[in-house]
């Protein structure tokens, strides 16, 4: 009889420990659920809010004052389709002939890997390979490029103001089926789709300590098919944007907006203009007289006109992104002071020269028109910061490999 009785309280006793461990895992799983988007791909998470779509291409102020200034995306449907090398592009044998001895950077894999080597290659051998092999082409075009001759410029961006400020044009060139990290770029972005199709998930750059984004023109590590809500909870609170891209679209992707981007498995090649960070647009009147002209797309080459010199500016006018117009020279050497440490008089200095009229204040359009002379003590001291910044990077990530 007392065997029979501590069988039954030890069967008891399993049978209530069983039934605990088993609502323990029930309440586990039911937590999961309740966390919108775990597990899932980025952008499950809330509901997602469709970009704008035009069906013209805005002037270049119209386009500043409408999507830049204003950070705002914006898909430009079936503009690309008046490029007069649309067809071309689409055309693999043409292209082989014609640019075969193009020598291209290519990546191994679909799935975007920042830290794998790339190989180069003719860009003969990558149009014979692409269909066979899992390579994915990322190639500068402005740098050496012949097909430079094919590529054009949009509307939006033919004037002074933007062109000399033009950063790179970059092909992207795949069999389909590529997938990005979620990453956020540095520069202003307009990308014009010439074959398959592309769908982007994007975050508002107001969110940017949310995004798991290391730094500026960085990466995040989260897995974009299958987010760890866990790991990435912030990702929780981002009300994802939504583009969808068909062949012959262009597309506006502001600076510093978060980002991922999966192509249509089908042939899918993209060139993008990426261009300086504008605080404010310059010369207005001049640029609405000198864009009365233009097409819809004019070439590239007979276009381009870059200034190396304005992305120096541009990194020093970033300083004061957030701030106020017009500026006095206490904001000014608040600004200045929140990068580099510089005395007081020296702004004081630079900002007389800026301000012409002797009243106080600078507005951005003069940081953009004085001469660069000006800024040269400004922009030097900039240049030893970041050297410096380069060279703490590289040290720590040489220590990161040599502790694995």
């Amino acid at each position: 009889m007392k065997f029979k009785v501590i069988l039954f309280l030890s069967l008891l006793l399993l049978f209530q420990s069983t039934s605990a461990q088993n609502e323990e895992e029930e309440d586990e799983d039911e937590d999961e659920e309740d966390i919108p988007g775990h597990m899932q791909p980025l952008g499950s998470s809330s509901e997602l809010i469709p970009v704008e779509v035009r069906d013209d291409l805005p002037d270049p102020v119209e386009f500043f004052d409408k999507y830049v200034k204003p950070s705002r995306p914006v898909l430009f449907r079936g503009a690309a389709k008046k490029i007069p090398s649309f067809n071309n592009f689409r055309n693999d044998t043409y292209l082989k002939e014609n640019y075969g001895d193009w020598k291209v950077q290519a990546e191994k894999g679909k799935k975007e890997n920042r830290k794998q080597a790339q190989l180069k290659m003719s860009f003969r051998k990558f149009i014979s390979k692409y269909h066979k092999k899992e390579i994915y082409l990322v190639s500068d075009l402005h740098k050496g490029s012949p097909l430079i001759a094919e590529t054009y410029i949009p509307r939006p961006l033919l004037c002074d103001d933007f062109l000399k400020r033009f950063d790179a044009c970059v092909m992207w060139f795949s069999s389909g089926g590529t997938k990005s990290v979620l990453h956020t770029d540095a520069s202003e972005n307009i990308n014009c789709l010439f074959d398959g199709s592309k769908e982007l998930i994007m975050g508002h750059k107001k969110h940017g300590s949310l995004f798991g984004v290391e730094n500026t023109g960085s990466f995040s590590k989260v897995d974009v098919d299958s987010v760890d809500m866990h790991k990435y909870p912030d990702l929780t609170r981002v009300p994802w944007h939504i583009a969808k891209m068909e062949a012959g679209d262009c597309f506006y992707i502001p600076i510093k907006w978060a980002h991922y981007v999966k192509s249509s498995s089908s042939r899918n090649l993209a060139v993008n203009l990426w261009w300086h960070e504008m605080l404010d647009f310059p010369n207005r009147e001049e640029c609405k007289e000198q864009n009365k002209k233009e097409k819809d797309f004019e070439p590239f080459a007979t276009r381009y006109k870059v200034e190396p010199e304005e992305k120096k500016r541009s990194r020093f006018l970033s300083t004061f992104e957030g701030e106020v117009e017009p500026i006095t020279p206490d904001r000014f050497y608040d600004g200045v002071f929140s990068y580099m440490t510089v005395k007081r008089n020296e702004t004081d200095n630079i900002f007389a020269q800026i301000d012409q009229d002797n009243d106080g204040l600078i507005w951005f359009k003069n940081l953009y028109n004085v001469n660069l002379e000006v800024l040269k003590p400004m922009l030097e001291l900039m240049d030893v910061i970041e050297k410096q910044e380069e060279a703490d990077e590289e040290e720590g990530q040489k220590r990161q490999r040599d502790e694995l």
